[in-house]
């Protein structure tokens, strides 16, 4: 196998990368606790960088764990639940909610079966608060952090505990609690700036950013959120990166630079459609539709944006319920009869959808709120 997994990942053209992907599920002796773990290795660093190959690289892994029958079967289940839970991972990173919930069951059965993998079942609660976060689940979601932080403390694994700490503020604030929320936050913010959990840190600023920006606050706002981009930078995270620079366009909206702000947007879209995560892209371009609908001299461009949004969630896994949202916001747009409000109450249908991908969509002609 190759030496440098994740460069290979990074630089490989998709037809090759494809090719080298199956031998290496299907070649003779690839099978290894080692190679396992290389491929584990591997993918771990690409989740924010290019997260569709970091999936197939965890598939990849757990195929070869079904292989592993020379190695203890404590040792193979365990290695089976790490895969699976990376998965999860990059499959949120993706918009596959619903997929990714299901990895995490296997992940989690796996992590008992191997027993004494408390932290590793600490962890994949973890994954499943921020599926549900993503989701906009928050009840369930914040009892998934609370146990995933209970768990981690009592196995004494106090930085992830951080994070769970830092999921239940972020599901505070979502929930309109912004006070509780911040001051959990800035809690966070002392401890972390003493240490060197820099990804962590950063996220505390993009929260705080955020939290700051629904307080009506857009000069501290924007302190923080370029505290993260700096931070998230130098880390090499580029989907975060992207993210910041979405949450800065719509800042600068706020802040009364429309112009700016839409050119913000539509960069912070291509760049998200460049690491493969049409979801995020989508409801990007949803935010830009939104602002461009509101006047006659964009209805050109809010044409052809539909068109893309199609595309991008078909891509990203749509049901045909949420394609039927996208078509008909298409249609009413390509008809001059898109507004900013149409396009707010499609995004609602969206995210409702990733909760309940069986409610179908009802035009709002026909006075009935979207399932």
């Amino acid at each position: 196998m190759p030496k440098d997994l994740e460069t290979v990942a990074e630089d490989l053209a998709d037809t090759e990368w494809e090719a080298w992907l199956a031998s290496i599920r299907t070649t003779a002796g690839a099978a290894t606790e080692a190679s396992t773990r290389e491929l584990l290795d591997a993918a771990a660093p690409l989740i924010n960088r290019l997260p569709a190959r970091a999936e197939q690289l965890y598939a990849a892994a757990i195929a070869l764990t079904e292989r592993l029958a020379g190695s203890p079967q404590p040792l193979a289940v365990a290695l089976r639940g790490y895969a699976e839970k990376g998965r999860a991972n990059a499959l949120r990173m993706l918009g596959r909610y619903h997929e990714a919930m299901q990895v995490l069951i296997d992940a989690e059965q796996h992590f008992i079966d191997a027993r004494y993998c408390a932290v590793e079942i600490g962890e994949v609660r973890y994954t499943r608060a921020g599926i549900l976060f993503k989701m906009e689940k928050w009840p369930e979601a914040q009892a998934a952090a609370v146990q995933a932080r209970r768990i981690l403390e009592e196995e004494r694994n106090r930085t992830r505990a951080l994070h769970a700490q830092l999921m239940e503020a972020c599901i505070l604030i979502e929930r309109g609690d912004l006070e509780a929320g911040r001051t959990i936050l800035v809690s966070l913010r002392k401890v972390l700036e003493g240490k060197r959990h820099r990804s962590t840190l950063a996220c505390v600023y993009m929260n705080l950013s955020s939290c700051d920006r629904r307080r009506r606050e857009p000069a501290i706002a924007r302190h923080w959120l370029h505290r993260a981009t700096q931070l998230f930078r130098q880390i090499g995270m580029a989907s975060e990166v992207i993210r910041a620079r979405w949450c800065g366009a719509q800042l600068t909206i706020d802040e009364g630079d429309r112009a700016r702000g839409l050119r913000e947007l539509r960069a912070a879209m291509r760049d998200f459609e460049r690491l493969s995560m049409p979801a995020d892209a989508g409801f990007v371009g949803l935010d830009l539709l939104e602002e461009i609908t509101q006047g006659p001299s964009g209805a050109k461009e809010a044409e052809t944006l539909a068109r893309s949004l199609a595309e991008l969630f078909m891509a990203a896994g749509a049901t045909v319920s949420a394609a039927k949202a996208i078509a008909y916001l298409r249609d009413a747009t390509a008809s001059r009869k898109a507004d900013r409000s149409l396009v707010a109450y499609v995004r609602q249908y969206l995210h409702r959808a990733d909760v309940d991908p069986d409610s179908p969509f009802r035009p709002p002609t026909s006075s009935v709120e979207p399932a």
